[in-house]
C-alpha cells in the first residue's frame, strides 16, 4: 500500500478583485492603496489573470459617476480599458461591452443597461421599468398605468 501526501487545494485560475481595489486602479487617488492595488493586479495578470464580476463593474461605475463626478465618456473609457486589459476576465464580457456602449451614448444608468442585458441573456422580457431613459431601449418598457 502506498501513501500519498494530502493534495493541496487547486489554485484559482483567476484572482477576483473587489470594487474598492478596481476604483483605486482607475482613479489612482490614494498613494498607498493604489500601490497595493497595482501590485496585486500585476501579480494576478502575471499569474492566472484577474476576474471582474458584473456587480463590481456596476458598483465601480456608480463610484466613478457619483463620488468622482466622471462624465459618461470618461467613465465608459475607464471601463473599456479595464475590461479589455489582457489577462482580465469579466463575468459577462459581451454583456459588459454592450452595456458600456449603450451607457456611453444612452441616458440610462450603466446598471440599468447591465440589467437589461442580463434579462435578454436569460430570454426574459420585456424588462418592466419606471425609468423613462431605459424604456426607450429595445427590450425595456414602462410599466403602464392601471
Amino acid at each position: 500500500m502506498t501513501s500519498s501526501a494530502p493534495s493541496q487545494p487547486a489554485r484559482a485560475a483567476y484572482e477576483a478583485f473587489d470594487t474598492n481595489v478596481v476604483v483605486r486602479l482607475l482613479v489612482r487617488d490614494d498613494g498607498d492603496q493604489c500601490r497595493r492595488a497595482e501590485a496585486a493586479w500585476r501579480r494576478a495578470l502575471a499569474g492566472g489573470g484577474a476576474w471582474i464580476s458584473s456587480v463590481v463593474l456596476v458598483e465601480s461605475t456608480w463610484v466613478l459617476r457619483v463620488a468622482y463626478r466622471f462624465d459618461r465618456a470618461t467613465t465608459a473609457a475607464a471601463l473599456r480599458r479595464l475590461v479589455r486589459t489582457e489577462g482580465v476576465l469579466v463575468e459577462d464580457p459581451e454583456g459588459a461591452e454592450w452595456a458600456i456602449r449603450a451607457f456611453e451614448v444612452g441616458r440610462a444608468d450603466f446598471a440599468d443597461f447591465m440589467i437589461l442585458r442580463a434579462a435578454a441573456s436569460a430570454n426574459a422580457g420585456p424588462l418592466w421599468t419606471f425609468d423613462e431613459h431605459l424604456a426607450i431601449v429595445p427590450g425595456a418598457q414602462i410599466v403602464p398605468p392601471s
